[in-house]
């Protein structure tokens, strides 16, 4: 996947997950977690590939970053989602 493409991605998690983080539901956990689950598969480049290993992809790096403080406080999440963007700004420049 090109580098572009994968800032969308992030970028497309972290504009949701900060969207949620507004008004969290029971569940708020749980979605987060799903939806970084799913957009980490477009970081294989196919079905048989491995996904970059942590520390060797910023990109994939923020994404996991922001599932590992779902649960956490909704400044944390906030600060999570507001570091992928800059990340993914600074890819696709």
């Amino acid at each position: 996947m090109m580098a572009g493409s994968r800032a969308d991605t992030v970028r497309d998690v972290a504009e949701r997950v900060a969207l949620w983080n507004e008004v969290r539901t029971d569940d708020f956990q749980d979605q987060v977690v799903r939806l970084v689950n799913d957009a980490r598969e477009r970081f294989r480049g196919g079905a048989k590939r491995e996904l970059p290993a942590r520390g060797d992809d910023e990109l994939l790096d923020s994404l996991f970053e922001i599932a590992d403080v779902a649960d956490a406080s909704p400044i944390t999440v906030r600060d999570a989602c507001a570091h992928a963007l800059e990340v993914a700004d600074e890819v696709a420049a």
